[in-house]
């Protein structure tokens, strides 16, 4: 049997209800998924907020490193600048040192090689290669001097360059000119 409810004020009651409770569905599960979507946005922001914070500490642990690191890399080259100082003055010391001794033995030599001679000396030029002018009363004094100079073993390739006759105050004097290299 088969029951049929012909009254008409239930099912009148019954369409009201119904959408009044989808409205009210739809309206809990929209408000539902805007909440889940803003949190979902609020737990991201968050994340990004965490992230950027995190962000800025390292960057200013890396910026006091690297200043750090700045005043060491000035301290290096500072030690580097003075070290290069000292190696160039203990250069020009040594070189001072070296040479200190060369002129004192030069001349030295060449008093050595005068003693017995009449012969004095005008200039004396050079250190590697010595130019010598001077005058003398004759010439085997120049040439007597000249085997002097050789015989040292301080001295190479002594060569007269000129040698000439010249009135000076009333006697005759020769005028000469000597080239000649050091040895080492």
């Amino acid at each position: 049997m088969i029951k049929i409810n012909l009254l008409p004020v239930k099912r009148a009651a019954k369409k009201a209800k119904v959408p009044v409770d989808t409205a009210m569905f739809q309206l809990v599960v929209g408000l539902g998924i805007v909440l889940v979507f803003v949190g979902a946005c609020g737990y991201r922001w968050q994340m990004l907020v965490d992230e950027v914070a995190l962000k800025t500490q390292i960057k200013e642990s890396k910026t006091k490193e690297l200043d750090a690191l700045k005043k060491k890399v000035q301290e290096v080259e500072d030690y580097e600048k003075n070290k290069r100082l000292l190696e160039d003055k203990n250069r020009i010391i040594e070189q001072l040192r070296k040479n200190q001794g060369g002129p004192v033995r030069l001349l030295d030599y060449l008093s050595q090689s005068l003693d017995p001679l009449k012969i004095w000396l005008t200039s004396v030029d050079g250190d590697a290669q010595v130019a010598i002018n001077g005058k003398a009363l004759t010439n085997d004094d120049i040439v007597q001097f000249i085997r002097n100079l050789q015989q040292s073993g301080y001295f190479t390739d002594v060569m007269l360059e000129e040698s000439r006759q010249a009135p000076e105050e009333g006697l005759i004097i020769y005028q000469f000119r000597l080239k000649m290299s050091v040895k080492g």
